[in-house]
């Protein structure tokens, strides 16, 4: 991606992590009482099969967030989001999953933009079973987190699009 992209929104790449981050930490304190922690990517174990809920945004910057877990850690997190118990993904925990994308998208948006109306988010696409994978467009930035929130792993995906 361009610098000039970054620049003519006043936002760096580090702006939207940190962005993400502190999203991160008050999602899963209000809504999962618990604390979540920045782990290597690397520990996260291997998704697929999985679960992927992703939400899009353009405006001033464009690009997704998408949240990438197993199918154990969606239903583990749509357990300490919803306190129903779950044995497979389902729509009420694709749903939470959904949800809780949304809300990491507009946290980025609170905490990155600084009052200022970066992007407008859209609604969040769930995708889940065993053969998908997800690539970013050309030319594009991609920050990848893993994260322990509580007892669930999961991986977050940022990208920001070139114009």
């Amino acid at each position: 991606m361009s610098a000039a992209v970054l620049t003519q929104s006043g936002v760096t790449l580090r702006d939207l992590e940190a962005g993400i981050e502190n999203a991160l930490r008050e999602i899963t304190i209000t809504m999962f009482n618990c604390n979540s922690e920045i782990i290597p990517p690397d520990q996260v174990e291997a998704l697929v099969p999985g679960i992927s809920a992703i939400v899009g945004f353009g405006g001033k910057i464009s690009g997704f967030v998408a949240i990438h877990l197993s199918p154990e850690n969606a239903c583990t997190m749509a357990e300490s989001l919803l306190g129903m118990s779950f044995d497979h993904v389902d729509e009420i925990v694709a749903d939470a999953i959904g949800e809780t994308v949304n809300m990491l998208a507009g946290g980025l948006k609170k905490f990155a933009g600084h009052n200022e109306d970066l992007f407008k988010i859209s609604v969040p696409s769930i995708v889940y079973g065993t053969d998908y994978s997800m690539h970013a467009p050309k030319n594009s930035e991609s920050v990848n987190l893993g994260v322990r929130a509580g007892v669930c792993y999961f991986m977050v995906q940022l990208v920001i699009a070139a114009n």
